[in-house]
Formats: structure tokens, C-alpha cells, sequence
């Protein structure tokens, strides 16, 4: 059975696609990983192919939206990554009525025809906090959530975690934890951002941050890895690192765990 992964924030810019495939190169080295793209944009799906592919996420919806059974078949990238590609067209179907009222049972039977073939799950979520991403929420097991130290503010977290708890779940969603990307340590801004951080959330703070670096704009622009493009590279240590500590966290802390921690009764209403 594999533990399902979302990689999410409802702030832009924070590297929610750059980490998905990351953590998949790394993992991939040693388990069986399979990716979901679930943004509109599919820039996860560009990165790791070049192809146009007939069946993709939305494709898959389609079907069980017509109480179709479709052909799931991910696309293989290598013999322990693969991909079941996005779609810009899944912007339009967060308006249509039958997935507003079913979109949580259509992602239930898709996570439940292709939990058993993989240890990971990995999906890409969009920034907005729609139908797609409540409705695959409902039934993955746990989140990451990703950072800049330019962006970050405790508050916009809480809020997150108000919006995550409104979504129903038989089962608790496990929080991860929160990792900084595009960190500069000799910036006393971001040293400051990440100390103040810290202070607030505790352990809700993943100790590994993410180097600004271009290696990453570089590595999915040429669809590869940081690790393939460049292996000796620090940000490529770094998004080891953090994959080690991810999997360190798994099963540690679920969502109403982590709001009773941090005291806060804005965030349960």
C-alpha cells in the first residue's frame, strides 16, 4: 500500500513542482514512485516528458464522471518513476456539477486502482484551493508544504491549515511539516524569517531548507533531475536530505495534532 504524498501551498512561487519532482528522482532510486500532475499548468508533466499523452488526468476524470471505467495506464519514465500527466483542461472541469458533488469518490477510485502498484504517491497540487484539490485531500494520507522565506508569514500558514481542516476526511491528514525553499543563510532576512519561524511553529519546521540555486530552473528546463543535471551539485544534496527527512516524518503529526500544538482557535473554526 503507498503512502500518498501532496506537495502544496496556495501561494505561488514557492517551488511546489520543483520539489514533486525532486522528491520523486530521489525516492525513485529506491522505491516505486508514481507522480500525479494536478495542476492545470502541467509543468510537472513537461519536465518529465516532451510528449503530448491521450491519457492524462483529465481524460481519467472524464471517464468516471460517465461512469466509464478508463484505462489507467501511467506513463513510465523509468523503471520506478511514473507519471500520470496533467491537463489544462482541468481548470474547466472544477465548474462542472457532477465533479463538484463527486470529485472526492472519482480521486478515491483512482488512488484506489493504482495504490497497490507503487510505495509513493506523489501529487502536484494547483494553488487554488478548488474542487481538484479538496477532492484528492479527502483521501491522500499526508502533505508537505513548501516556503520562500520571501513570501512566508505565520499567519498565511494558519490560514492554510483552517482551509485543510474544513475538508472531510475519514482519516486524519498527516502534516509533514513546513520546508524552506530558495533560502539564503548569509541573508539576515531569511535567517530572521526562519528563526521567527521556528519560535511560532516548532516542529512543524523541517530542519533541511533548499539553497537558492539556478541549478533547479536549469534541471527542469532540460527535463532532468537536479540530480542527473548535476550531481555534484549542493541543492541536489539538499533535496536528498530533505526526501530523508520527509520519510522521517511520516506518520508523526496529523492535522488536528498540529493545530491543538500550535493553540490557535482561529484556525480550528
Amino acid at each position: 500500500m503507498s503512502h500518498t504524498i501532496a506537495v502544496y501551498n496556495f501561494k505561488g512561487g514557492v517551488g511546489k513542482t520543483s520539489t514533486a519532482l525532486s522528491l520523486a528522482h530521489s525516492w525513485s532510486r529506491a522505491f516505486k514512485v508514481l507522480v500525479i500532475d494536478c495542476d492545470p499548468q502541467a509543468n510537472l508533466t513537461q519536465a518529465l516528458t516532451e510528449e503530448d499523452h491521450p491519457v492524462n488526468l483529465f481524460t481519467i476524470t472524464k471517464k468516471f464522471l460517465h461512469n466509464e471505467q478508463p484505462d489507467i495506464r501511467p506513463i513510465e519514465i523509468h523503471p520506478y518513476l511514473f507519471l500520470i500527466a496533467g491537463d489544462y483542461r482541468m481548470a474547466e472541469i472544477e465548474s462542472n456539477t457532477q465533479f463538484i458533488s463527486f470529485g472526492h469518490i472519482i480521486f478515491y477510485k483512482l488512488l484506489s486502482a493504482v495504490r497497490q502498484d507503487y510505495d509513493f504517491i506523489i501529487l502536484d497540487f494547483p494553488t487554488h484551493f478548488g474542487v481538484t484539490v479538496k477532492s484528492f485531500i479527502a483521501n491522500i494520507n499526508s502533505i508537505l508544504i513548501p516556503a520562500t522565506p520571501g513570501s512566508f508569514s505565520v499567519s498565511g500558514f494558519k490560514k492554510l491549515l483552517s482551509y485543510l481542516n474544513k475538508v472531510d476526511k475519514d482519516k486524519p491528514l498527516e502534516i509533514l511539516g513546513i520546508f524552506f525553499n530558495q533560502y539564503r543563510k548569509n541573508t539576515l532576512f531569511h535567517q530572521k524569517v526562519v528563526r521567527e519561524a521556528e519560535q511560532e511553529l516548532g516542529s512543524l519546521i523541517l530542519d533541511e531548507r533548499i539553497r537558492e540555486s539556478i541549478r533547479v530552473s536549469e534541471a527542469n528546463g532540460h527535463a532532468e533531475s537536479v540530480y542527473a543535471f548535476t550531481d555534484q551539485s549542493a541543492v541536489a544534496e539538499d533535496f536528498l536530505k530533505l526526501s530523508d527527512e520527509v520519510i522521517s516524518r511520516m506518520n508523526r503529526l496529523n492535522l488536528q495534532e498540529a493545530i491543538s500544538q500550535l493553540g490557535d482557535h482561529e484556525v480550528k473554526s
